[in-house]
C-alpha cells in the first residue's frame, strides 16, 4: 500500500470499508438461514420417526401379548398335537376372541409343527405353508421368544413383515403362532404420522429392504444407504437432494428410515446467491462512485500543498498557497501559509544571531591573546628569578602560570589529579606569602584520582579558608579528603580557622547574592555543580568542632546533566 497514490488508498478503504462488512454480513446471514431452516426440518423429523418408532413399539409389544396368549390357549394345543381334525370351531373362537384388537392391523395364523398353516385370520389358501429347518418358523423354535423377520420371496406370502413364536406342549414343539403384516397394515399403522413430502423405508436388521413408501425414488436406495452406514459415509441419495433420519426399534430390530427433502432447494440455493452478488456488486459500484467523487475534492488542494511543499524543500520560502475554503483543507492551507511566514522570520532572526555569534567569537578570540600574553611574561619572570638566584620568585611566577593555563583552558572537566596539583600550586604561592600560616594535607583514595570533576572546583573552598578561615589566626591546617560511596564521589575540605559566620552561612543557605568580599568563591562552585550535576548536588557546610568543613558530593562518572546534552 505504501506505493499508491492517495485515491487509491481512499477507493480501497471505501471498498474494504463498503465491501467487507456487506459480505460478512451476507455469507452470515444465509449461513443462518440455512441452519435455522435444517434444524427446524431435523427437529420435525426427528420428533416424527421417533413417535413412529414408539407406536411400533406399542403395536409390536401388543402383539407380542396376542401371540403369547395364543401360544398357551389349550384349544389351540390340544388342535396342534391331535392333528388337523380337532375342534376347528373352538380354535377359530379362541383366535378371533384374542386377536380381536388388532385384527385391523395385522393377520394372525397357527401352523402345525410341519409348517403348514392350519389357522389364519386371514383368507387366504389353507395350504400355505412355510419351511421348519430354516427361516422364520426355526429361528423362533431356537430363540424359545418371538422373532421378527422380512417376508422371504419364497414364502410366496403377501406379507412383507412377519413374527412367529413356537407353541410347545410339555416342551414338544406343536405348531407355531405367526403374525403377517401387509403393505396396507404398514401404511395404516404409520398414516399421518409423517409429512406428505416425506417417505418411510423399513429394513430389517440386516438392512434389507421390508417396507417402502410408494414415492421412495429407487428399489436400490436400501442397498445405497447400507454400504453408506458400513462405509462411516452421511447417508445421501444419488443427487443429494434428501436427508435420512434412521432410528432402530428395540423389539424388532427393524430400521426406520425417514427420507425427507432438503429444506433449501437446490434452485432456492442459486436464488439467494445470485441476489447476494448483485447486492454485492450494486454496493461496489456506490462505493467507487462515491470514493471518486470525495476524492476528488480532496485531491486538488493535497496537490496545490504538495506542489508548495517541494517548493519549499528546494528553499523557496515565498511560496504562498491561494486558499479559499473553510473546511479543514482550508485550515491546512492556512497553517501552511504561516508556517512559511514563520520559516522566512527564523530564517532572518538565525542569520542575525549567526552574525552576532561570529562577532562574539571573534571577541571572545581577542580577550584570550591577553591571558596568553600573561602567561608568556609570568614564564619571563620564572626565568630572570632563576637567573637573580630569587627562587621564591621563579616558583611564584611557575605556579602562577600553571594556575592561569588551566583557566584559560577549554576543558570543562579534569581528571580530580589534575586538580589537586592545582590546588597544590596555589597553596605554595599562598605558603610563600604567609610563611608559615598554614600546612594542607590531602587523603584521597588513589583509585579515584583519574575521576572527572568540573575545572577550578577545589580552588575557591581552599582559597576561602586562607582567606577567611586563617585571618586573626597564628597557624592552620587544611585537609582535602576524597572517597567514594556506590556511584557517588564525595569531597570534603576542612580547615581548623575561626570558621565561617552564622550571617554569611545563613545568606549561603537562603540563596542570597552575595558581594565581592563576602565568600564569593563558595556561590560560585555551589552554582557550578548545581549547574552541571542537578539541584540534588553542590556545597553542604558540615557541622565540625573547630572552624568549617564543606563537604561536595558529585556521580563519579564525572559528567553532569548538562554536559552530556
Amino acid at each position: 500500500m505504501k506505493n499508491f497514490s492517495f485515491r487509491q488508498k481512499l477507493l480501497g478503504a471505501f471498498l474494504a470499508i463498503g465491501i467487507i462488512p456487506l459480505l460478512i454480513c451476507t455469507l452470515l446471514m444465509l449461513n443462518i438461514f440455512r441452519i435455522s431452516l435444517n434444524r427446524n426440518a431435523e427437529d420435525t423429523a426427528q420428533s416424527q420417526i421417533c413417535a413412529m418408532t414408539a407406536d411400533l413399539t406399542s403395536f409390536l409389544a401388543d402383539c407380542e401379548t396376542v401371540m403369547n396368549q395364543l401360544r398357551i390357549q389349550p384349544e389351540v394345543i390340544l388342535a396342534l398335537d391331535g392333528g388337523a381334525g380337532g375342534d376347528t370351531q373352538s380354535v377359530y373362537s379362541a383366535l378371533y376372541n384374542t386377536t380381536s384388537s388388532l385384527l385391523q392391523e395385522a393377520n394372525f395364523s397357527i401352523y402345525d409343527k410341519t409348517g403348514q398353516r392350519v389357522f389364519s385370520t386371514a383368507s387366504q389358501p389353507q395350504f400355505a405353508a412355510l419351511p421348519v429347518r430354516w427361516g422364520l418358523l426355526s429361528a423362533a423354535e431356537n430363540s424359545g421368544g418371538v422373532v421378527y423377520r422380512g417376508a422371504s420371496a419364497l414364502s410366496k406370502s403377501s406379507a412383507c413383515m412377519q413374527a412367529a413364536c413356537t407353541i410347545r406342549n410339555g416342551g414338544v414343539p406343536v405348531g407355531y403362532v405367526v403374525l403377517d403384516m401387509t403393505q396396507a397394515h404398514v401404511e395404516l399403522l404409520f398414516d399421518g404420522k409423517y409429512s406428505a413430502t416425506s417417505s418411510l423405508l423399513v429394513l430389517d436388521a440386516f438392512w434389507d429392504q421390508i417396507y417402502a413408501s410408494a414415492d421412495i425414488p429407487s428399489e436400490t436406495l436400501a442397498s445405497r444407504l447400507r454400504d453408506q452406514l458400513l462405509g462411516n459415509q452421511p447417508l445421501s441419495d444419488e443427487r443429494g437432494a434428501y436427508d435420512y433420519y434412521v432410528v432402530q426399534e428395540p423389539h424388532s430390530q427393524f430400521y426406520l428410515i425417514l427420507q425427507q427433502p432438503k429444506p433449501l432447494a437446490e434452485w432456492m440455493t442459486r436464488l439467494l446467491h445470485l441476489v447476494a452478488g448483485l447486492s454485492i456488486l450494486l454496493c461496489l459500484g456506490l462505493c467507487v462512485v462515491v470514493s471518486m467523487r470525495f476524492s476528488r475534492q480532496l485531491f486538488e488542494p493535497i496537490r496545490a500543498l504538495n506542489s508548495a511543499m517541494r517548493q519549499v524543500e528546494e528553499g523557496n520560502l515565498n511560496i504562498q498557497i491561494d486558499n479559499h475554503r473553510t473546511d479543514e483543507m482550508g485550515q491546512l492551507s492556512g497553517r501552511f501559509n504561516r508556517m512559511t511566514q514563520r520559516l522566512r522570520q527564523n530564517l532572518a532572526d538565525s542569520l542575525r544571531q549567526q552574525r552576532e555569534l561570529n562577532a562574539a567569537q571573534v571577541r571572545m578570540m581577542q580577550a584570550q591573546l591577553n591571558p596568553h600574553f600573561l602567561y608568556n611574561t609570568l614564564d619571563t619572570v620564572k626565568w630572570m628569578g632563576k637567573i637573580h638566584q630569587a627562587p621564591e620568585i621563579a616558583t611564584i611566577s611557575a605556579d602562577l602560570a600553571d594556575i592561569l593555563r588551566s583557566s584559560i583552558s577549554a576543558d570543562e572537566f579534569v581528571p580530580l589529579r589534575q586538580e589537586l596539583s592545582l590546588v597544590e600550586r596555589y597553596v605554595e604561592i599562598q605558603s610563600i606569602r604567609f610563611s608559615g600560616a598554614f600546612v594542607l594535607k590531602t587523603n584521597v583514595d588513589d583509585a579515584l584520582l583519574d575521576a572527572l570533576v568540573p575545572k577550578l572546583m577545589l580552588q575557591p573552598l581552599v582559597e576561602n579558608a586562607i582567606l577567611h578561615g586563617f585571618e586573626g589566626c597564628g597557624s592552620g591546617e587544611i585537609s582535602i579528603d576524597g572517597w567514594s560511596c556506590g556511584e557517588t564521589l564525595t569531597i570534603t575540605v576542612r580547615d581548623n580557622g575561626r570558621g565561617i559566620s552564622e550571617e554569611a552561612l545563613r545568606r549561603f543557605q537562603s540563596g542570597e547574592l552575595p558581594d565581592a568580599q563576602s565568600h564569593l568563591g563558595l556561590y560560585n562552585v555551589d552554582a557550578i555543580l548545581r549547574l552541571h550535576y542537578g539541584t540534588d548536588f553542590g556545597l553542604r557546610f558540615v557541622s565540625a568542632a573547630q572552624g568549617t568543613c564543606v563537604r561536595i558530593m558529585l556521580p563519579l562518572d564525572g559528567k553532569g546533566e548538562e554536559s552530556s546534552c
